[in-house]
């Protein structure tokens, strides 16, 4: 039986990559085995992978509410541009909970006089062999965000991100702005397999929603539980505008938040940001 992807590319159905997810996403094997059993019997010839998604997450919030949301974490970052997130505000405090500094929206003149506004510029530490934390790296970041999931971050982009990088790179010798050391290209969805291939053979950083594998885009929320609001379930329009406003982006920053400051900078009722308070927690624990 074939499905049909995101990308309109037709692939076999696979029941284990449903289980798979549905582990990794904190459900028993039992209700995995169940999940996959009732998917697998509605799935046809060219059902889309984004409505078994769909099947998926409505059974997962049916056994465990909270599971069910943690699988929802791809279609969460869908939703946070329309919400009224800035992508690279987001990218910039995931960095910062990794241990690097982060700063968005630089404007820095570069060696052929033209200015280039940076996503997120960051720095962090870099051990010697000794083990004794020596000079500062710093890494000029071109975030790409799209809104759906079929859309890959290709060639043009990694080409642009690096030909802007050694501009930057002969400015800084001119004197018109700070050192870096390597081009960063971060999107929310994946990179064609040329994107990759160029990327190793100039010595850039990707980082994607598979890739690389280990430190990719939902390894790094998952190992710092910095799961979006857009995760909360009853969240309308107007609220995720003023949460935004706010640069409240994560749940993490909702429970940390005082309730009454909360109040004060999104105008939102007590009572409703308890709600979602409480909420936030589920999904984190």
């Amino acid at each position: 039986m074939w499905v049909t992807k995101a990308s309109g590319k037709m692939e076999k159905y696979n029941p284990t990559k449903i289980k798979r997810t549905c582990i990794r996403a904190g459900a028993s094997r039992e209700d995995a085995d169940q999940i996959v059993k009732q998917v697998s019997a509605r799935v046809k010839n060219g059902t889309s992978t984004q409505e078994i998604l769909y099947m998926t997450l409505a059974l997962l919030k049916k056994k465990v509410p909270s599971v069910g949301l943690k699988y929802d974490l791809k279609g969460a970052i869908m939703r946070i541009g329309p919400a009224g997130f800035v992508f690279e505000e987001m990218i910039a405090q995931i960095l910062q909970e990794h241990g690097y500094t982060a700063k968005v929206h630089s404007m820095i003149k570069g060696g052929s006089g033209v200015i280039h506004e940076i996503d997120v510029i960051a720095g962090k530490s870099v051990s010697s062999q000794s083990g004794i934390e020596s000079n500062i790296k710093y890494y000029s970041i071109e975030c790409k965000y799209h809104n759906s999931p079929g859309i890959y971050t290709g060639l043009k982009d990694v080409l642009y991100t690096y030909a802007r990088f050694l501009d930057l790179q002969d400015g800084f010798k001119k004197g018109y702005g700070p050192r870096f050391d390597q081009p960063w290209l971060i999107t929310n969805t994946k990179f064609s397999p040329d994107v990759k291939q160029y990327a190793v053979a100039k010595g850039m950083r990707l980082l994607s929603w598979d890739y690389p594998r280990g430190e990719s885009l939902p390894e790094l929320i998952e190992a710092k539980k910095l799961y979006p609001i857009t995760m909360l379930k009853n969240l309308d329009s107007n609220t995720q505008g003023n949460l935004a406003k706010a640069n409240i982006i994560f749940c993490k920053t909702l429970i940390e938040t005082k309730v009454e400051k909360l109040n004060q900078k999104t105008g939102i009722s007590i009572r409703k940001l308890n709600e979602f308070i409480e909420e936030a927690r589920r999904i984190i624990q």
